[in-house]
């Protein structure tokens, strides 16, 4: 659905690499480093938190632009959306039954007893917490909330251009937040925080895709910008809510959602960015590094957690293999007929 656009395609694998080095606890390290430090622990947490974001604003910018070329909204959400539905149900599947560190558990309780517990333990937190598992990315859902999330965002905005409510875009994604950050404040809960961002992200995408292309100082100042409202933020919080630094993590930030729009906008300012580089060929890898990085993680679990108790310095270098496994992986699939389209989706 998308024009393959450098930048844009560039920054995604920026954005795939955030999350597998907060996944492969590479950040989480970095922040016990810093302490209670809040520059640090801030700067630290905005690196894995504007992927998801970055994601969400990409595929509502493309969503807009075919939605603009004319045609049935809903038809082109059925397109898009159907098939991530069969590819988060073949994943779903896979990460119910296999365990985190695997290799382990079949060498200390056998192939059977170790994917049977398993698959048990799983049903049974789907069977028991399925509205938390998939609005906070509980087991067996982990990362793979992100795919129903993107394809309610999709159906929000297609019902909105249906209804011919395109004017009330931003009236949306200011409500959207605000409910996000009640949430957190009156109730000290995130139930709604990953799916409030993924919508109003996915929003913003869409809103964008209708506007003239952006220039670079606009971009600049709200990377900028947006950086600095994270750390006042932050600073907020532990003023009036006596929060530490680390804990702040958790928080619905605004000046995270402004920094990603940036970084999203300076895609858009140069299109050319990064086209000399390798970037834009492993983006189309991007989707499969997504859904797979985490297998690739426990599979290695092993061999990692020996290599990281050596030295820290091997946390980078264990995010690093965790990515390029994780893209041979997908290539190897990618060859597979049945199984290809499991894993070349682009967000």
């Amino acid at each position: 659905m998308s024009t393959r656009i450098a930048s844009i395609e560039s920054f995604r694998v920026l954005a795939i690499f955030a999350v597998i080095l907060w996944h492969s606890l590479f950040l989480g390290k970095l922040q016990q480093l810093a302490s209670e430090h809040l520059l640090a622990n801030v700067t630290v947490g905005l690196i894995w938190w504007v992927g998801v974001p970055y994601f969400c604003l990409s595929a509502g910018y493309f969503f807009g632009k075919s939605a603009r070329t004319g045609g049935k909204p809903f038809a082109r959400l059925r397109t898009y959306v159907t098939p991530l539905v069969w590819i988060f149900l073949a994943w779903l599947c896979v990460y119910t039954v296999i365990p985190n560190n695997w290799p382990a558990m079949v060498y200390h309780h056998g192939l059977w007893q170790a994917f049977f517990s398993e698959t048990l333990r799983n049903l049974n937190h789907l069977a028991t917490q399925p509205v938390t598992s998939f609005l906070m990315g509980y087991l067996p859902v982990w990362h793979l909330w992100f795919l129903p999330a993107l394809m309610f965002s999709l159906a929000v905005l297609s019902l909105l251009a249906v209804c011919r409510l395109q004017g009330y875009m931003i009236p949306l994604i200011i409500i959207l937040y605000v409910l996000g950050l009640t949430e957190e404040i009156a109730v000290g809960e995130h139930f709604l925080h990953k799916w409030s961002v993924a919508i109003l992200c996915t929003a913003l995408g869409w809103w964008l895709a209708g506007r003239d292309q952006p220039s670079m100082p606009t971009a600049l100042c709200l990377i900028v910008g947006g950086y600095a409202f994270a750390v006042m933020e932050g600073e907020v919080m532990i003023l009036l809510f006596h929060s530490t630094p680390r804990a702040i993590n958790e928080h619905y930030f605004l000046g995270g959602i402004v920094l990603a729009l940036g970084i999203f906008l300076l895609a858009l300012a140069k299109p050319n960015l990064g086209k000399s580089t390798p970037l834009p060929f492993l983006a189309q890898f991007t989707f499969g590094v997504y859904v797979s990085h985490i297998l690739v993680f426990w599979t290695l679990a092993p061999i990692e957690y020996w290599l990281i108790k050596q030295s820290p310095l091997w946390w980078f270098p264990v995010a690093l293999t965790i990515y390029f496994l994780a893209v041979f992986f997908t290539v190897i699939l990618s060859k597979v007929p049945i199984a290809r389209y499991l894993v070349l989706r682009r967000f």
